[in-house]
């Protein structure tokens, strides 16, 4: 993912179908319909790991009713999934210096980093202007707004060229150390909501009996189709992005022709299961 969908998605027929480990709908515990997208996000037994997975199917409004009352016509039978659509919130949580569990993401941004910002897929860049332009608060007198490196992104100091609108660069800031998201794990009320059904999502490219950085790049690019980025909002006082929540979306186009639940993946790294069998 390299910028802000627009809409348009070539000959979706070349657009490859996802196949990944199944389930039984019955075997699922919770998760959401999405009627506009006709998908199902639920959660169940994980085929790959311990615990639960995250699994994608496709949704036809009918389900569930007798299918005498279903118009034949409007049954979907396969659904494209453009890259960069969101299809549903990490979790929700509160920020650490210590990591906790092993479900924890960093707040920690590159200069091509993408989020969401306004209900709209952009680069880190693109946010920060947007920001930046809406802000009006510590006019300087010139029309513009006086703050400074550390003021313009939570945690982060950066480099913005206000009158070009363009991101010179982006480190963490060393004097910040409270960037570590950790997941609620004791909100059982909403585990299977909109918000927090990501937490579930495995990865699918881990083999423990694969050492090479390289192969485990290469599976996981065919295999996890999932990519986790930030949700960020604007604090209307100061003008400075923050964090809200991680946010799951489609790392790429797929298309999904099953209406059994299919497991699907996230990137955890190949430095997070080094740092996991190193710990083990």
């Amino acid at each position: 993912l390299h910028s802000q969908q627009e809409g348009n998605y070539g000959d979706e027929s070349e657009i490859e179908a996802y196949v990944g480990p199944m389930r039984s709908l019955a075997d699922m515990e919770g998760g959401i319909a999405v009627a506009e997208s006709a998908l199902h996000v639920l959660a169940g037994p994980s085929l790959v790991a311990p615990g639960r997975g995250l699994f994608l199917s496709i949704y036809n409004e009918y389900e569930g009713e007798d299918e005498d009352q279903g118009d034949n016509e409007s049954i979907v039978e396969e659904v494209v999934i453009p890259q960069g659509t969101p299809l549903c919130g990490y979790a929700r949580g509160y920020f650490s210096s210590e990591e906790a569990g092993d479900k924890s993401v960093s707040f920690m941004f590159s200069t091509d980093a993408l989020v969401f910002f306004q209900k709209q897929l952009m680069g880190i860049g693109d946010a920060i202007a947007a920001a930046a332009a809406g802000s009006n608060s510590n006019d300087n007198g010139n029309g513009g707004v006086a703050r400074g490196p550390k003021d313009l992104l939570w945690g982060h100091i950066v480099e913005f060229d206000e009158k070009s609108g363009r991101l010179l660069s982006i480190v963490p800031d060393k004097d910040f150390d409270a960037r570590i998201f950790i997941p609620d794990r004791e909100d059982s009320e909403n585990e299977f909501a909109a918000t927090c059904l990501g937490i579930y999502a495995n990865d699918l490219a881990y083999d423990a009996d694969n050492e090479n950085e390289e192969r485990y790049f290469e599976i996981s690019d065919q295999n996890n189709i999932l990519q986790l980025i930030w949700r960020l909002a604007k604090n209307e006082q100061t003008g400075m992005l923050i964090p809200t929540w991680p946010v799951v979306i489609a790392r790429k186009d797929f298309r999904l022709v099953n209406t059994v639940p299919m497991e699907v993946g996230l990137q955890y790294g190949f430095q997070y299961w080094n740092s996991f069998q190193g710990n083990k």
